[in-house]
């Protein structure tokens, strides 16, 4: 469903990611993991086309590139990690704004079928009871499950988080990856950038990891997360209880 082949990424002249090649396929939900500054973000965006890129984008097997913004949103649906709204809206208009690629409207103004979506979304990201508030009165965990809520209004088969479970406490943390792999098995591709590699593992079938901007292990929790890997990338081990701790203690 997305690919990327021999991606690169340089911003303000450093190269950020370099030579990064993966393929998702429909129903794939898989783990973008890393140290700081280790290039997933700016994967991430090249992506979602925000930022520009040497290499191949491929989405549902179309070049990127050659796809208007419309029209990558309609295969594509992006969660930054940063989240700025304009406007003080309330709850449910920007949570319309995930359909906006295909019903540009506010949610008074949208058909019966895009309420219903909008109104979908926010029961997954449980955030229905903080409908008809505005956005900037809410605290930090409600505004990210309203962005999980706008992220899953939209049709996009392509779904891209970064770092979706920040200002969310453990429980929500919980809700949030429990409510991407239910969207994983109705068919969609997810991206989704994790510092919490417990997280990952439990949740995701697949981890990419990355270390200065290069992709150094692909595949099952297990293998991708070894020891090695552990090691040398994040600078830690498991002990004997099975937590992760700094290797040099």
């Amino acid at each position: 469903m997305i690919s990327a082949e021999h991606l690169s990424v340089t911003l303000n002249g450093r190269d950020v990611a370099r030579d990064v090649s993966f393929w998702l396929t429909n129903g794939e939900m898989a783990a973008l993991v890393g140290p700081n500054g280790a290039g997933k973000s700016s994967v991430l965006k090249a992506l979602a086309g925000v930022v520009p890129c040497q290499g191949e984008v491929r989405i549902s097997s179309a070049p990127a590139d050659k796809l208007s913004v419309r029209e990558r949103a309609k295969y594509l649906a992006w969660l930054p990690q940063t989240r700025p709204v304009a406007w003080n809206l309330r709850v449910e208009d920007v949570v319309a704004l995930g359909r906006f690629a295909q019903a540009p409207a506010p949610f008074d103004r949208m058909g019966p079928a895009d309420q219903a979506a909008v109104r979908e979304a926010l029961d997954k990201a449980d955030a229905t009871h903080l409908s008809g508030r505005p956005f900037e009165a809410l605290s930090g965990g409600e505004q990210a499950r309203v962005h999980l809520a706008r992220l899953l209004a939209s049709p996009a088969p392509v779904l891209l988080l970064d770092e979706p479970c920040a200002a969310l406490d453990v429980a929500h943390q919980l809700d949030l990856m429990q409510a991407l792999t239910t969207e994983a098995k109705a068919g969609r591709t997810l991206l989704i950038v994790l510092h919490d590699l417990e997280l990952a593992a439990r949740f995701c079938p697949r981890i990419l990891v990355m270390q200065a901007g290069a992709l150094v292990a692909d595949g099952a929790p297990e293998a991708a997360l070894s020891a090695q890997t552990l090691a040398d990338v994040f600078g830690v081990r498991k002990n004997d209880s099975g937590r992760l701790e700094r290797a040099n203690r």
